[in-house]
């Protein structure tokens, strides 16, 4: 009788490491002791660290590999068990058909089945599909599990900046605070005063040391973990609930309830005046001298009587402007953009538009990377077709993967950058709103510091004072189109943009001076 071939074949997956009867060398040693046992010569041996759910593992690839540069030189391929070999019962089918042209007969030698009896393919169904109930069994069993423990009020995952996760003497897990934690609390009650925008928060409390990226900090401000309570999300027919968590809150509910009120823009925290010397010059550093073109800085002087503040040239340059007058002017300006309620509604409806837009360019751009990504896999599904069948040598197959593999993980990771939202749009944009509305009581509130931000990112460029107005160039921001322009906005009873509105319209004739002014008349 004629000795038969085999192939070993030996697989493990990283998780599976550990554990008892599915370590390489035990498999090793139960497949040479079947082989031993048997008389069966053994002609080669692969060894897999990869998952079962495909065949798309490098060794498997390189034993059918083997297959073909050997022809009819092996007649069995040995595995302990049948999940060793697939976990996919519809791939493993293929495969063994794929075999079966090699004349190649796969078996299980703790599983061993004669698959030319047809009811031995049912075993074969039940061995196959098995695993893949376990781990599902096992995956249930985890939500169910975390689900539980959320329900009562224990948190069963990463810990949020400002935790840690820790065991108690039971070996429980539990959370406590951690070194961040000092730092979330002073970012929330900061940010509760209403004094500064998110991301200037943020980026102070990045500079002490609070490191966190724009929209984790957006979720952090959010995450109700912090006043000790936790969400439950949604699962199958059970609605998102809230319960008391057992961890110990970081932050107060009345300081959670007023950055959330900051946040959607409800409400504006109330803050002490402060005059000093310093905010009685909200323009010092943005205005530019008409006469020699430097900028100018400000102070105040005694006299008949009273405190005056001026802003003024230096270095030999006798330039001098009332600091009340150009205040006054300033902040005339920005009142009558706030209470332009026309204006209003078109910058609100333009930039829905453009959202609209965005998104649409966003959806037909996806389409078409989606469409090339299908052409990709197509290909290489292809291609790994014709080397299974034979008809494709392994070289020929790595070769073209090589190609293809890179584009189509290129093209993955644009589809993903598409996709991508900002989950803080409508806030933002609702902000935005709020601020035009509120401009003047905003400045007026804010500390010196904020004020300079705000002013600085009006009017990136400076401002002129002359003949009672304030003057600056038409390109300098968004803020100067808008009150240059105000006039121009308007919509129609439906709510949408009257054609005389778009962007093209917005720019006014220049002339030998393109400046847009404020007057101390009027506009």
């Amino acid at each position: 009788m004629k000795q038969k071939r085999a192939i070993l074949y030996i697989r493990v997956s990283t998780d599976e490491q550990a554990e008892k009867g599915h370590s390489l060398h035990h498999q090793e040693d139960r497949l040479r002791n079947h082989c031993a046992i048997n008389g069966i010569e053994v002609v080669a041996l692969f060894k897999e660290d990869y998952s079962a759910k495909t065949f798309e593992r490098p060794e498997f690839n390189r034993l059918l590999d083997f297959l073909k540069k050997n022809k009819e030189q092996v007649d069995l391929l040995l595995f302990l068990k049948w999940d060793r070999f697939s976990r996919n019962a519809p791939e493993a089918y293929n495969m063994i058909n794929i075999l079966h042209k090699h004349k190649v007969e796969p078996q299980a030698i703790e599983q061993p089945l004669d698959l030319s009896v047809p009811e031995n393919k049912i075993m074969l169904a039940i061995y196959l599909t098995t695993p893949e109930v376990e781990n599902d069994r096992r995956s249930l069993n985890t939500i169910a599990g975390m689900r539980r423990a959320l329900k009562n009020g224990q948190w069963a995952n990463l810990a949020p900046i400002g935790y840690a996760n820790k065991r108690d003497e039971n070996n429980k897990p539990i959370v406590l605070f951690d070194k961040n934690a000092p730092l979330v609390k002073e970012a929330f009650e900061l940010f509760a005063t209403g004094q500064y925008p998110i991301d200037i928060v943020r980026k102070m409390f990045n500079e002490k040391g609070l490191k966190i990226t724009r929209n984790a900090f957006w979720s952090m401000l959010r995450n109700p973990f912090y006043v000790g309570k936790i969400v439950v999300p949604a699962y199958k027919d059970e609605e998102t609930t809230i319960v008391q968590g057992k961890h110990e809150p970081l932050i107060s509910m009345d300081v959670f309830n007023d950055v959330q009120d900051v946040l959607l823009g409800r409400k504006k925290i109330g803050m002490p005046a402060r005059r000093t010397k310093q905010e009685q010059l909200p323009l010092r550093g943005f205005l530019t001298c008409r006469v020699c073109g430097k900028t100018m800085t400000g102070s105040g002087s005694s006299g008949n009587g009273g405190k005056y503040f001026y802003y003024h040239c230096f270095d030999g340059c006798k330039e001098r402007v009332k600091a009340e007058n150009v205040n006054q002017i300033f902040f005339k300006a920005l009142k009558d953009v706030s209470d332009n309620k026309k204006l209003i509604q078109t910058v609100n409806a333009l930039t829905s538009n453009l959202h609209k837009r965005t998104n649409v360019d966003q959806k037909a751009q996806a389409e078409k990377i989606e469409k090339e990504i299908q052409t990709y896999r197509s290909r290489l599904d292809n291609a790994q077709t014709l080397m299974l069948d034979g008809d494709l040598d392994a070289a020929e197959y790595r070769s073209i993967k090589a190609k293809l593999q890179p584009e189509l993980e290129k093209l993955v990771r644009a589809q993903t950058m598409v996709n991508q939202k900002n989950p803080e749009e409508q806030e933002i944009q609702e902000f935005g709103m709020y601020f035009l509305m509120n401009m003047v009581e905003l400045l007026t509130e804010a500390d010196l510091e904020l004020k300079n931000k705000i002013i600085g990112s009006m009017f990136p460029k400076k401002l002129v004072f002359e003949n009672s107005e304030l003057r600056t160039n038409i390109e300098d921001g968004v803020m100067p189109m808008l009150i240059a322009t105000s006039k121009a906005f308007s919509v129609n009873k439906k709510g949408e943009l009257e054609k005389s509105s778009s962007p093209s319209c917005l720019v006014p004739q220049t002339g030998i001076e393109p400046v847009l002014a404020f007057r101390q008349t009027g506009f």
